[in-house]
């Protein structure tokens, strides 16, 4: 901007356009303009410059030295302009994506569906945060990230939340446990063993808990851990019973180092959301990554 005005793109385009032709004259038919409408665009730049940049004699232009010295700078603006008007379409190719996923999804979904959205965005970075879903929601407020993968639902209304899978949770507990070829148990004699269970306030607690309030119960557990795969190893030494999804200990329980229990006539059960902020700009590439997750969506319970 020079004094209060702005010098814009298509007075250096005429600019430069009159100097390539060498008159007023013929850079108007070039353009497709009036003549007195390009002398008028070269009076104003002039006018913004507070400079001649031609000479006028005998009728005729003359570009002058201070002319010369803005030609060769708009020569070099023009082309990076045109260099950002043809790669425009490609920035939101190249501006990276950023996903925050809790710990489960990272785990046993999120790398397949990266790799399907490289295949379809192979130059589009991606920046991937791996937390608790309190810790996720609160990057996506901040703007910190540009999509959530969590479980369970969400209640913030200035969130949007999607399904896209959901997994069922199982009491899981060692070989050698009296329970160990029971194949279900009541919801009440569960809490009567030393229990293995996640903390409050992480989805897979959240689920048990919820249902333990529909029937009056509460859960006091032996253990309480933020990792997994703690209560995991726990409940294969025998120190009670945990209760997790069933991809979580899949490897444990087909080699044998756990055994599965169903809960009598209750289904524990999460799902998977994608939340994105609801003034979030959504991007083509963000677009198509969501889309990959919603793929399974007929077939929600794949997780």
């Amino acid at each position: 901007m020079i004094g209060g005005k702005v010098m814009t793109i298509r007075r250096l385009y005429i600019f430069k356009t009159v100097c390539e032709e060498g008159s007023i004259t013929g850079a108007a038919k070039k353009l497709y303009m009036t003549q007195p409408a390009v002398s008028h665009v070269i009076h104003e730049l002039e006018e913004e410059l507070g400079t001649v940049l031609f000479d006028r004699i005998s009728k005729k232009v003359f570009l002058n030295q201070t002319g010369k010295l803005l030609l060769k700078k708009t020569v070099r603006i023009l082309e990076l302009y045109e260099d950002l008007e043809k790669g425009v379409y490609d920035l939101e190719k190249q501006a990276v994506l950023r996903v925050g996923a809790s710990i489960t999804i990272s785990s046993f979904w999120l790398p397949g569906a990266m790799k399907r959205f490289k295949d379809s965005y192979p130059g589009t970075p991606v920046s991937v945060q791996v937390c608790k879903a309190s810790d996720v929601l609160s990057m996506l407020h901040k703007n910190e990230i540009d999509l959530a993968l969590i479980e369970g639902a969400v209640s913030d209304s200035t969130l949007d939340s999607t399904a896209f899978s959901s997994f069922c949770l199982y009491a899981f507990c060692s070989p050698d446990h009296p329970w160990a070829d029971v194949k279900d148990i009541e919801l009440e004699r569960l809490l009567e063993q030393p229990l293995l269970l996640r903390e409050k306030g992480s989805a897979t607690r959240d689920v048990l808990d919820s249902v333990l309030l529909l029937h009056d119960l509460k859960a006091e557990p032996f253990w309480t851990s933020v990792n997994s795969q703690v209560l995991i190893r726990a409940a294969e030494e025998g120190l009670g019973i945990t209760v997790l999804p069933e991809r979580l200990v899949a490897e444990e329980v087909s080699k044998g180092k756990l055994k599965k229990i169903e809960i009598r006539g209750i289904e524990l059960k999460n799902e998977n959301h994608i939340v994105v902020h609801k003034d979030k700009y959504r991007t083509g590439p963000m677009k198509e990554f969501i889309s990959i997750l919603l793929e399974r969506n007929e077939n929600i319970s794949d997780l």
